[in-house]
């Protein structure tokens, strides 16, 4: 049994491993760099702008996920744009619950892409926080060219 589960770890790993093999970096900015990977299976592409220090954070053509959370597990969250105030505490929806990932989208979104510094604090449901504090240099010039080079 235990011979079992070493391979199925061992599988599970480089099948990991693999799909990160495949990203493909095409465009570095600041703090920022623009991947693009291909789903092995559907061949379908796609971008994702990511911080270069490792973090929870990633960027797409219209959002901002904080990604690798707990499914059910997101109690609230605020965030801040640069020094700007605090959002209140926002409730997660049921997609965002489902998925263990925070969007954030729109007007808010925008106003992200043009800052400086992004900052959230993530509260679960055990009431332990949990906090990304992002570098956002370089993400509005890879980003502005994220359409052209991503078709």
């Amino acid at each position: 049994m235990t011979l079992r589960i070493a391979l199925l770890l061992a599988c599970l790993f480089n099948s990991a491993f693999a799909a990160q093999a495949s990203d493909r970096l095409i465009l570095s900015e600041g703090n920022w760099d623009l991947s693009r990977s291909e789903d092995q299976f559907s061949s379908a592409q796609s971008c994702v702008l990511r911080p270069k220090t490792p973090s929870r954070i990633q960027v797409t053509h219209d959002r901002m996920d904080v990604t690798g959370m707990p499914k059910n597990s997101i109690f609230n969250y605020q965030y801040r744009v640069d020094d700007g105030p605090a959002s209140a505490p926002v409730f997660p929806s049921e997609a965002m619950q489902t998925s263990g990932k925070i969007s954030i989208e729109g007007d808010d979104f925008r106003a992200l892409v043009g800052g400086k510094r992004f900052r959230i604090r993530i509260l679960d449901r055990w009431h332990e926080a949990i906090t990304e504090d992002v570098d956002l240099t370089g993400l509005k010039e890879v980003y502005a060219q994220m359409t052209d080079q991503c078709k």
